[in-house]
């Protein structure tokens, strides 16, 4: 919302302040702090304050990607008005319009323009665009509108103080005509950022980055666009960027020239022209001019700094390799860094360069060995911010290939070293990239507590925008202890985040996580239709790794709805992918998942097959606490084959393991098996202690998944033992949780235990119905 459009930018109400320039709130005059969506929700209401609005226009509005939750809506609400002095009692400012939605009813003082009342706000016209379409489609069609809204919001203040600089430099748009320089729009771009880097020692948003964003935009740089101002502003926000550098090359009768423009953090447009008959020198004559306008000095671009090499034929090799790499052709990239590097084997970014292509390539030997002879090198050695950004990728690679001690130390000492070069970007970038590690070794507090120290320091950046690998992390790990609403907070905010700067990858990756937790939820028809979703984008882009993670996770639904042939078919593609690509960790995962559907299928021996070779591949990557899941899936097919001593041996075997290294989830499925296996022995007290001791684990550890489904066991347990009272606690927590067949078939058994017949039948029926309805089947 800007004055050209028409709109009061400020608005004063009791105490308050509200700036829409400055996203700012001032209560007493001092200032609160609100979160972005918040803010939205409350701009809306006061811009819509001559009518109550219902909650899908709020939602429209403010939730423009995703369909949330009623229980979202109300926090923000609730946020909204404590922000602003206001409670639910009082509703002196924001009013409850019962069976309707909200109206933002303070008196307001007049300040600055009149809101032009002829135009209906954006928000308004996106809802009345967006509220005709099929739920499943609305927020696709809104995807550009919460683009917009996410670009206004970073318009609002300065990315970085004035002290520090990091500049995006955008792709080079190729005006020449000219076929054979088109790797010139990537290549010398890459070409500019390795030379900020090194040479002029500049901190620079990564090409990749910059790429993925401006496609997405589809953005050319063009600074004369009526959406210029608002691209800028996202890199600016997305990324940290205090500086944006748009050029353009052109055939002239001298060669070539290089218009370029510098967009300060003030706004200032600098514009200058290069002219050679060579496009690397070009770029060498670009770096300096800025550079010099940066640093009030021309900067000495020299002793090798200037220049990959003296020769024109090897800097446009080296161009052309940054080129196929942010094309994706990495085996491609691999070859023209090979053509550089045996003109001279010490220029270290053609080095890691093709390190990374290797990595990307799947080739992890390979990769290791170059990262670690990078490593030895005396320039990495005595640069502390790039001998952790090495650390990174090679810590990566351990963590992918599954070798988890590996990557943790890896990580720790980039660091160390980050932190040391006071590099707050590579810091943040470890810290998230160690607690993905930490959640994937089950460590949810240290992950945690990783996240919170990267959040830090992308604030101390000044990025409001956080990367949205911090939100999808935050999010798995609520969705593993059961809470769903936290999870889907955070799913909301990462997919914001990714869409917001363009990344289709992670947005597909969202979208899985978002089928994942309906999935959680029960709603199974939504969830494979995120699933799908998401892998119409990973199939959009290319990225078969990708879609391998996605039929997994359609494997387990497909498990889960007792579709067990279409479960065998996407998790066989899914461990094909997986070998493709030599990544042990979903090798192993997608082999447990075939397992789980063969096992469906009855051909336990294919079942039991495939379970060992997933439990050997886990304890190879020294994921224990997976392996001993598989453990007790082996101890399943037992069970199901009578061999009941058996299963119950390998039980606790898994149990004895899993409580002296401390694994919670399976110790806790250990001890649910244990019971499942006195009930089929029939001790029922056995079975009984086994689940109580189930849910004092639960208590202890707050590893929650697995408390409901033993919750139902054990009071099911004490209803046919006719304990009514050891019946009502566990009831009391059931019925508190996501409605269920099972639950409420619990509800009905002990309906009719007291005596009351009429509401167990109707429970009976609302359980058979919501059955029938979570599978999918139609009347």
């Amino acid at each position: 919302m800007t004055a050209a459009d028409g709109v009061k930018k400020r608005y004063r109400f009791g105490d308050c302040e509200f700036d829409l320039d400055t996203r700012r709130l001032t209560r007493g005059g001092k200032p609160v702090q609100l979160e972005p969506r918040v803010f939205e929700l409350l701009a809306f209401l006061i811009q819509e304050r001559h009518r109550a609005v219902d909650k899908e226009a709020i939602q429209d509005a403010v939730w423009k990607t995703m369909v949330v939750s009623e229980t979202s809506l109300t926090r923000a609400i609730m946020k909204a008005r404590r922000a602003v002095g206001d409670d639910a009692d009082e509703q002196a400012v924001i009013r409850t319009v019962h069976g309707h939605g909200y109206q933002f009813i303070a008196p307001l003082e007049e300040d600055e323009a009149e809101t032009r009342q002829s135009d209906a706000p954006a928000a308004r016209q996106t809802a009345a665009a967006t509220s005709r379409a099929p739920p499943r489609l609305r927020w696709l069609l809104i995807a550009a509108g919460v683009l917009l809204a996410v670009g206004i919001a970073m318009l609002w203040r300065q990315p970085v103080d004035d002290g520090h600089v990091r500049i995006a430099v955008l792709p080079v748009v190729n005006n020449t005509d000219d076929a054979e320089l088109g790797w010139a729009r990537f290549g010398l771009m890459g070409l500019a950022n390795d030379l900020f880097a090194d040479a002029a020692e500049l901190d620079v948003v990564r090409a990749a980055d910059v790429v993925r964003f401006a496609e997405n935009m589809d953005w050319d740089g063009d600074l004369d666009a009526a959406d210029a101002e608002a691209h800028i502003g996202r890199l600016r926000r997305s990324y940290g960027a205090s500086h944006v550098l748009v050029s353009e090359l052109e055939r002239t009768v001298g060669g070539l020239r290089l218009n370029y423009t510098l967009v300060g953090s003030d706004g200032r447009r600098d514009r200058s022209t290069m002219v050679s008959e060579q496009s690397t020198v070009l770029v060498q004559g670009m770096v300096r001019g800025v550079t010099t306008l940066l640093s009030g000095r021309r900067h000495v671009l020299a002793d090798g700094l200037d220049a990959v090499d003296d020769d024109p034929f090897i800097n446009e090799a080296y161009a052309r390799a940054m080129s196929t790499v942010l094309e994706g052709r990495y085996a491609e990239a691999k070859s023209l860094f090979d053509v550089v590097l045996a003109r001279n084997r010490d220029l270290i970014r053609a080095r890691i360069g093709r390190a990374d292509c290797a990595y990307r390539l799947g080739e992890w030997e390979e990769a290791e060995a170059a990262f670690k002879r990078i490593l030895d090198n005396d320039d990495v050695q005595n640069s502390d911010s790039l001998h952790a950004e090495v650390l990174a990728r090679l810590g990566v690679v351990y963590h992918r290939t599954g070798r988890l001690e590996l990557a943790d130390a890896a990580y720790r000492q980039g660091i160390e070293l980050a932190q040391r070069a006071e590099d707050k970007f590579e810091t943040g970038r470890l810290l998230t990239s160690m607690a993905i590690l930490a959640k994937d070794r089950r460590n949810f507090t240290l992950a945690r507590d990783l996240l919170a120290r990267a959040t830090l320091a992308y604030r101390q950046l000044e990025w409001e925008l956080l990367p949205g690998q911090i939100y999808s992390t935050l999010a798995n790990i609520a969705m593993n202890d059961g809470k769903l609403d936290e999870a889907e907070q955070h799913l909301d905010s990462a997919l914001i985040s990714f869409r917001g700067i363009g990344d289709k990858r992670n947005e597909a990756m969202m979208l899985n996580n978002y089928g994942f937790l309906r999935r959680l939820q029960g709603r199974f028809v939504e969830a494979e239709d995120l699933h799908l979703q998401s892998l119409a984008i990973r199939r959009d882009i290319g990225d078969r790794v990708g879609q391998g993670r996605i039929l997994g996770m359609l494997s387990g639904l497909y498990e889960r709805e007792d579709r067990f042939e279409a479960a065998k078919a996407a998790s066989s593609e899914a461990v094909e992918i997986a070998r493709e690509a030599n990544d042990a960790l979903f090798i192993a995962t997608g082999l447990a998942q075939l397992a789980a559907a063969e096992r469906g299928l009855g051909n336990l021996s294919a079942a039991r097959e495939a379970y060992r070779e997933s439990r050997d591949v886990f304890i190879t990557i020294e994921d224990r606490s997976r392996a001993a899941q598989v453990e007790l899936r082996l101890a399943l097919l037992d069970k199901e084959e009578n061999r009941l001593d058996d299963a119950e041996s390998r039980v606790q075997a898994v149990l004895v393991e899993a409580l002296a290294e401390d694994f919670p989830e399976p110790a806790i499925e250990a001890m649910q098996y244990a019971g499942d296996i006195a009930v089929l022995k029939a001790d029922i007290p056995q079975a009984v202690q086994r689940y109580e001791e189930a849910l004092e684990h639960v208590e202890a550890t707050g590893f929650t998944s697995e408390k409901t489904a033993i919750a139902v066991k054990l009071a099911n347990l004490h209803l046919d033992q006719g304990n009514i009272s050891s019946v009502e606690p566990l009831l009391g927590y059931l019925i508190e949780q996501e409605p269920s067949a099972e639950i409420l078939e619990l509800q009905a058994k002990y309906a009719q235990a007291t005596g009351d017949d009429e509401r167990s039948a109707a429970l009976m029926e609302e359980a058979q119905a919501l059955a029938k309805g979570a599978s999918g089947d139609e009347e």
